[in-house]
């Protein structure tokens, strides 16, 4: 697995055009999750570099140190999402020639698939707060940033829901309802909250 926090863009990018299944969308996702938290760092920080003790600066703060954490759990949240592609790439490879190798392929499956649903689910979770990080500063920030602010918003609703694909795509193979159920609740909700600040903003 590489690790996503220091490898090259160049180097991201080539491996995702690679023909080869992992990275593919789901890590994608979170590197736009990541790369739309570091918009929200970047307009707090010049805001607070504008005026450090101004009537916003508490938000901006607080923008900034969220923005800050979630990036650097997206960056993780990519690989995460190779890491857990490739685990359930190798349960559909298990043996399948016996009644005891068909059961414990389809346990290993799902037990892949979960993983597989919990990672992009993750990255979902954390676009939202990157969503409304990003809105807590809407009209206290630099007005000359506002539109790096916007694609912020933007593409921490496209990221979402990109994700949220790969947790709808995985749902299938997981074989307890009781999880399924409780996974799709929380990508809806997770989307809903992305969602509120994309309306808010047409």
């Amino acid at each position: 697995m590489t690790d996503r926090s220091t490898a090259p863009l160049a180097a991201y990018l080539d491996a995702l055009a690679a023909p080869t299944p992992a990275p593919g969308g789901g890590s994608a996702a979170a590197v736009l999750g990541a790369m739309a938290a570091a918009l929200v760092e970047m307009v707090a920080g010049l805001s607070l570099a504008k005026s450090p003790d101004g009537e916003h600066a508490a938000a901006q703060h607080a923008a900034f140190a969220a923005a800050e954490r979630h990036r650097a759990a997206l960056t993780r949240l990519a690989a995460d999402d190779e890491a857990a592609y490739g685990a359930f790439i190798a349960a559909l490879r298990l043996g399948k020639s016996t009644d005891a190798e068909r059961a414990a392929r389809t346990a290993a499956i799902s037990r892949a698939a979960q993983r597989a649903a919990e990672v992009p689910l993750a990255t979902v979770v954390a676009c939202a707060e990157v969503a409304e990080a990003s809105a807590s500063l809407d009209d206290r920030s630099l007005a000359s940033a506002a539109s790096d602010l916007e694609i912020a918003r933007r593409f921490a609703h496209g990221a979402a829901h990109a994700a949220a694909e790969n947790v709808e795509a995985n749902l299938p193979y997981i074989e307890e309802a009781e999880a399924r159920a409780r996974l799709a609740a929380a990508c809806a909700a997770a989307l809903d909250r992305v969602d509120r600040h994309a309306a808010a903003h047409r």
